[in-house]
């Protein structure tokens, strides 16, 4: 028997309910897609300076592409260093060092190499000074001189052996800078997982104040307290005037893309060790900020194959455009991509919108070059036009040679277009 009446319409009324529910979240995870690379650099540089939890690796940017190097040489280009010497983005203890050396007392300079390699990236001690003495044959006096001449010369918190002995160091300082009350290096010692939760009412309790100045305190420690020792290093390169997508000749002769994503700019989660991951509060303290940064991390990977899922099948379908010229590019629409691949035409739009793509021969284009229905066919009638004076009908049939089947009235729209006046001549 036949299908019944209402078979088909509750079939699409499922389907269009279900992409419904599908569109929030594919929509917030697609939040990055229609940011170009300068205002997406931004980003990535505020969410660094923000979240204690995201790190970028030790290296530095490379000053042809903008992707971020472990070492002097680029993968893609031969772009030279923008530093000379060593780049304290990659050794952030070297200036540390060299400060710390005038400040310790003489007889003991010679310890002092020997406790910054027990740094870790984020500026603690690795083990208990009295642990590296014994380790190194050193007299524990002659550690205890290196971690003060480093406390002395770095930043608050540095050479600290634990998170939260790093965030009080980092209390005390407001306190000594009039920022904030004394009673905030209580809040931070004892009440840290409050702060995560924000229970004011326990604090206020136990610390005897009102719950208004607890909660100014929860916002300043939000605010200027991170579990971290910043060593400050020259900011990176400015990637102003970077594309979007790039696109590569293979030894082979084909065209591969790259898009940047998450490894494109060196980020990765900040690995928390053991001994803090069995610290309640100072998991309390970093949970929120850690699921940010991986957020993030899927964010700009989840941008990063879209965009290149976009750009390749552009890529590929213009290949004649990048061998010829223009007058190689075949017609091709945002719902021609959208079909092919899948994906929402307003999807298409928000990946081509403002987007720069570098061709091979390095030349920056806009990614919308690839669109169109008529670049190959205003290609064509600009070059038979040159050659001399030719009629509107001459040129619908020259078209046709050529494969590309227009009407008059058409030709003689994209002659105006070209400021190519009727017969061939060029508008003054």
């Amino acid at each position: 028997m036949g299908r019944g009446p209402r078979g088909p319409a509750v079939g699409l009324e499922l389907g269009v309910r279900a992409e419904l529910r599908a569109v929030p979240g594919l929509l917030l995870s697609l939040r990055l897609l229609p940011l170009g690379y300068d205002a997406l650099t931004g980003t990535v540089e505020r969410e660094l300076a923000d979240n204690p939890m995201l790190e970028r690796a030790a290296g530095s940017a490379c000053p042809g592409c903008g992707r971020h190097r472990t070492s002097d040489s680029c993968p893609r280009c031969s772009g030279v260093l923008r530093y000379a010497g060593n780049d304290p983005a990659v050794m952030p203890f070297d200036t540390l060092e060299a400060a710390a050396a005038c400040e310790i007392r003489s007889n003991y300079r010679e310890v002092l190499p020997v406790v910054i390699a027990h740094l870790t990236s984020r500026g603690l001690l690795d083990a208990e000074p009295d642990q590296i003495a014994t380790a190194h044959g050193l007299a524990p006096q002659a550690v205890d001189e290196a971690v003060r001449a480093i406390k002395a010369a770095g930043p608050v918190g540095v050479a600290e052996t634990s998170v939260a002995d790093l965030l009080v160091a980092q209390a005390r300082a407001l306190v000594a800078a009039g920022a904030a009350e004394a009673w905030i290096v209580d809040l931070v010692r004892d009440h840290l997982e409050a702060v995560a939760t924000g229970d004011t009412a326990t604090v206020a309790r136990a610390l005897r104040v009102s719950r208004e100045d607890v909660e100014d305190a929860f916002r300043l420690v939000r605010a200027r307290l991170r579990p971290v020792a910043v060593v400050e290093v020259p900011d990176r390169p400015e990637a102003s005037g970077i594309p979007d997508v790039f696109v590569y000749r293979t030894d082979s002769g084909a065209f591969e893309v790259e898009v940047p994503d998450s490894d494109w700019f060196g980020l990765r989660v900040v690995e928390v060790t053991s001994a803090v991951r069995a610290d309640a509060e100072a998991v309390a303290w970093l949970g929120g900020h850690e699921r940010a940064a991986r957020e993030l991390l899927r964010q700009l990977d989840t941008r990063g194959s879209v965009l290149r899922r976009v750009a390749t099948y552009m890529v590929d379908r213009q290949a004649g455009y990048f061998e010829r010229g223009p007058v190689g590019h075949v017609p091709l629409n945002r719902t021609d991509v959208a079909v092919e691949l899948g994906l929402h035409p307003s999807t298409v739009s928000r990946c081509v919108a403002g987007k720069l793509l570098r061709r091979p021969d390095g030349k920056i284009v806009a990614l919308a070059d690839l669109l169109g229905g008529a670049v190959a066919i205003k290609a064509r009638i600009a070059e038979l036009a040159a050659a001399g004076r030719v009629s509107d009908a001459r040129l619908c049939r020259a078209l046709a040679d050529s494969g590309h089947k227009v009407a008059r009235r058409t030709v003689a729209k994209y002659r105006a277009e070209l400021g190519i006046a009727a017969g061939g001549l060029r508008r003054t």
